[in-house]
């Protein structure tokens, strides 16, 4: 599964998620919602998305994290999402679309209707890329975001 290396974090809190969520196989990094009664916390919608998951669905349904999913946000906030395990794995999953392969640093980052960033124009910028998802770098995303 990614992980996500906070450089800098201008907060973190915890939420908790609701149950059909756990299920639905996010990965750490993927852009995160409240639901609408604003009691938990779901993978993301275009500009609903208002946090970055820290943990994966697996991590909540054992102690010690339960049904809390440690989620980052604010401005200035500079994450790595790593995902050495996947391309170990040979999987394709990823918390991005493949196009934020072929794009520059400094290039807007999006978040789509999955929850996955992206480069297409969908809603608000979200992110500024600061460092390209490669082979060289085990498709480590770097991620300045900009909610």
């Amino acid at each position: 599964m990614s992980k996500v290396i906070v450089l800098r974090a201008n907060a973190k809190d915890y939420h908790k998620v609701a149950a059909g969520t756990i299920t639905t196989g996010w990965l750490p990094g993927i852009g995160m919602q409240y639901s609408a009664t604003g009691a938990y916390v779901e993978v993301a919608n275009v500009d609903s998305t208002m946090f970055i998951a820290g943990d994966d669905e697996d991590e909540l349904v054992a102690p010690p994290t339960g049904s809390l999913v440690t989620l980052y946000y604010g401005a200035g906030t500079k994450l790595l999402i790593n995902h050495k395990e996947e391309v170990d794995a040979s999987s394709a999953s990823r918390v991005y679309e493949s196009e934020v392969e072929s794009v520059s640093p400094n290039a807007n980052l999006y978040v789509g209707a999955t929850g996955l960033w992206q480069s297409t124009v969908t809603g608000s910028v979200k992110g500024k890329l600061f460092q390209v998802p490669a082979a060289a770098n085990n498709y480590e995303l770097g991620v300045i975001l900009r909610f």
